[in-house]
């Protein structure tokens, strides 16, 4: 058990590593061309890595601003596949929005969850008060 432990713990530190890569960087490594280079070193202290959490929720703030400025489902779901490229940077962003996500959950599920609770809630409440306004100018 004590193994499993430890390959866990490895995993989501590997998982949390790549999450921090840039779009470039990623690309790199899809070319073939670069390869990763695994280096252990102490963790930085809290100062350092509330600047990293400041700049990713700066990051979060604005996915969150131009998600709430598109009209569709659709077109939320291929910015989101666009901006958040797998499961840990979806899972953190759901987090950062108040979205429930549970460790057995897919990808598509949490982004359906996130585009859900932005998008969805969003066109149903327009439904909802267009259809209130139109009872209402009916009853003129």
């Amino acid at each position: 058990m004590k193994d499993y432990k430890t390959i866990k713990l490895l995993f989501n530190e590997l998982a949390d590593s790549i999450s921090f890569l840039s779009d470039s960087d990623i690309e790199k490594l899809v070319s073939g061309e670069y390869q990763i280079a695994i280096k252990v070193q102490r963790k930085k202290n809290l100062t350092n890595s509330m600047a990293g959490f400041e700049s990713k929720s700066s990051e979060y703030e604005n996915i969150l601003r131009d998600l709430n400025l598109i009209e569709s489902r659709e077109a939320g779901t291929e910015f989101l596949n666009e901006k958040l490229k797998n499961k840990v940077n979806f899972e953190k962003f759901a987090k950062f929005i108040d979205v429930a996500v549970m460790k057995s959950d897919k990808v598509e599920k949490i982004r359906d969850n996130i585009i859900e609770t932005t998008i969805g809630a969003r066109l149903r409440s327009e439904a909802i008060q267009n259809k209130k306004n139109k009872n209402i100018e009916g009853m003129d």
